[in-house]
């Protein structure tokens, strides 16, 4: 599905702040000395190989969609743009740590950042072991994008400083029991929830939707009184959590998929990755429920770092013969239905409703 202008529009305009960002950035340091400008170019590496920017998006629309007038809009632009930058160098943070969790070599169809540190070292003939060299040098470009992420969202008001302390917190618990799981092969109906659910509903769409929310003079920026009451604010949030849980695990069953049958190239990874790490994901637990003894033989390979194309192409066969495709696929629709009808009772501005409406539809249908 193609991207719908809702969601390229927005991260056109990111995507610049965030080059003009690291620019910045590049200039400062190269005076001091051009070797510390090397760290913020592989960020700048990573930030600008690929990425769909749909955090970006749904901090914006749900910004525009809180704004009451044309004047506001006009007044609080750049803030919004700017908290769309701040999640996508927190992405690009969790993803470099991620990768070395993972031991991924490729993303975005990049190689990653602690692979080619490692490879430099090598070509370089410098010292010390290259695979540690190269994690150390991720840690940092990460860290680095996390900063600049936390100082983007510095001074935003109360609402938006507890919302973005909290998906912080979220996001690492997430990880961390993403990592667990797959080290102990839990493979249950509940784990796999609770992953998606930090990892993907509550930091990839629930929390980017709070806080564009909370981003107008309704979190009392620079002193300025609560536009909203309470009441009324907790009632915005709570809405927005009933359209972006359904939808945000929609969203991980839909990469559930792709991961397992997707198209190597469109994901700039190898497809069958999440297989070899034993990632906890609710379609497989959908197949280990269903499987019977012969099957289940075959899905306990999950998690074999040395999994073969073909013992890979079995386990999916495996997954689509117990009906868990057929099965996360009409999840995912009832998901779906439930997060559209729960955008109906979110009284925004027109247009922010119609946007929010398009990106539902393509976190679903999406190739990638």
């Amino acid at each position: 599905m193609t991207a719908p202008h809702q969601l390229t529009e927005v991260a056109d305009e990111v995507d610049a702040r965030m080059a003009d960002l690291l620019d910045i950035e590049c200039k400062k340091w190269t005076e001091v000395d051009p070797r510390l400008t090397e760290l913020v170019e592989e960020l700048a590496r990573m930030v600008s190989s690929g990425g769909k920017r749909l955090r970006s998006a749904f901090v914006y629309w749900a910004w525009l969609g809180a704004c009451e007038d044309t004047e506001e809009i006009t007044a609080n632009h750049a803030a919004a743009i700017d908290a769309g930058a701040a999640f996508e160098f927190l992405q690009t943070f969790a993803l470099i740590h991620d990768d070395i969790m993972d031991d991924s070599a490729y993303r975005r169809g990049a190689v990653t950042v602690h692979t080619a540190n490692a490879q430099r070292l090598t070509q370089s003939g410098w010292t010390g072991e290259p695979r540690r060299y190269g994690e150390g040098v991720a840690i940092l470009v990460g860290d680095l994008g996390h900063v600049l992420a936390d100082g983007l969202m510095s001074g935003r008001g109360p609402r938006v400083a507890k919302l973005w302390d909290e998906l912080r917190i979220e996001l690492n618990l997430g990880q961390y029991l993403d990592l667990r799981s797959a080290a102990a092969g839990q493979f249950d109906q509940e784990t796999a929830r609770q992953v998606a659910t930090f990892k993907t509903a509550l930091y990839t769409i629930v929390r980017p939707l709070q806080l564009g929310a909370s981003l107008t003079t309704a979190a009392g920026v620079g002193g300025a009184p609560m536009r909203w009451p309470e009441n009324k604010y907790q009632d915005t949030m709570d809405r927005l959590d009933r359209f972006g849980r359904p939808l945000g695990r929609a969203f991980q069953l839909r990469d559930d998929v792709l991961g397992l049958v997707g198209d190597n190239t469109a994901m700039g990874k190898p497809v069958g990755d999440d297989l070899r790490e034993g990632k906890p994901t609710e379609l497989i637990a959908h197949a280990v429920a269903r499987a019977d003894a012969a099957q289940r033989v075959v899905l306990e390979q999950i998690g074999n770092r040395d999994l073969s194309p073909s013992d890979a192409q079995r386990i999916v066969d495996v997954v689509t013969e117990t009906g868990a495709l057929e099965a996360n696929e009409s999840e995912i629709q009832r998901l779906l239905d439930e997060a559209k009808t729960a955008l109906e009772s979110i009284t925004f501005r027109p247009e922010a409703i119609e946007a929010l409406g398009a990106l539902a539809d393509y976190v679903v249908e999406r190739d990638r």
